[in-house]
């Protein structure tokens, strides 16, 4: 890695641009054609600005989600970077001409970052519990020893008030992090990443949902051929089904569905000027 790469945000010069990536609109959401090295540069770029960023993962469900939902499609379209997170996103990527070798999976991409950014990148975690941040922490650690983690919270499982988020906003401004991974549940983690989004300085806030509980090993990833083979949901779904079924049915059949649907409107395309 370059010691372009390495070096932490500067306020004594106006920082570069994120570079560009070729982006496909699949279901309406324009998705980076990114792999795990690309995006870590891009973040890292987005992590220099002088403002508050946004990254999301996006797997079928938050496609399908922004599909249906005019209003979660909102919250999405003010991300600054859109990634491909599941398998069938990859493959309609693919099918497009984007020639991806693999997805940009968040819990990866959580720790190909950690791998990556020493001291003095700053890190902040949101979500989860005490006992798996704590784990969390432990983990980063052995990922990189040189990690610099300056903070962590486990908000109420709750609804956050006003009040709560002011607090965080407190909290996480003063920390000073260069990175803010966010772990709620289901969407509600890219709309709070949004909608506090006045609240921040500067940072980028990062969408990775379970990449906490799976890197802190309370939870199992799926095996890798599961996952080559776009079945990491069958696997969450053998270890949930009570709670997860009803999800992957909705959401995966909406995906294909409208997949399906678009490709006999014409509607898969290259964004306007081709990038993201």
């Amino acid at each position: 890695m370059s010691s372009g790469q390495n070096q932490r945000p500067s306020t004594s010069a106006e920082p570069a641009p994120p570079p560009p990536f070729t982006a496909i609109k699949i279901l309406g959401t324009a998705v980076a054609c990114a792999t795990y090295e690309s995006a870590l540069e891009n973040i890292q770029s987005l992590a220099r600005q002088p403002r508050p960023t946004a990254v999301c993962p996006a797997n079928t469900h938050i496609l399908a989600q922004a599909r249906r939902d005019p209003d979660f499609s909102r919250v999405l379209s003010r991300f600054d970077l859109v990634l491909p997170d599941g398998m069938p996103v990859v493959w309609t990527l693919n099918r497009c001409g984007a020639r991806l070798p693999d997805r940009v999976y968040g819990p990866y991409l959580m720790r190909h970052t950690l791998r990556n950014t020493p001291r003095p990148w700053r890190h902040f975690f949101f979500g989860d519990t005490e006992e798996c941040l704590a784990a969390l922490r432990r983990a980063a650690a052995q990922l990189q020893p040189e990690i610099e983690i300056v903070g962590a919270i486990s908000p109420p499982f709750r609804p956050l008030t006003d009040e709560d988020d002011a607090s965080f906003a407190e909290i996480i401004n003063r920390a000073a992090p260069d990175f803010v991974w966010v772990a709620l549940p289901g969407v509600r983690m890219e709309r709070w990443i949004i909608a506090n989004q006045r609240r921040y300085r500067r940072g980028v806030f990062l969408a990775v949902g379970d990449a906490f509980s799976l890197l802190s090993g309370v939870r199992p990833f799926a095996p890798t051929w599961m996952q080559r083979m776009g079945l990491t949901w069958l696997f969450r779904l053998w270890s949930e089904p009570l709670r997860l079924g009803p999800r992957y049915l909705r959401y995966n059949s909406s995906f294909l569905f409208y997949l399906v649907w678009d490709g006999l409107c014409g509607r898969m395309f290259k964004n306007p000027g081709g990038t993201a």
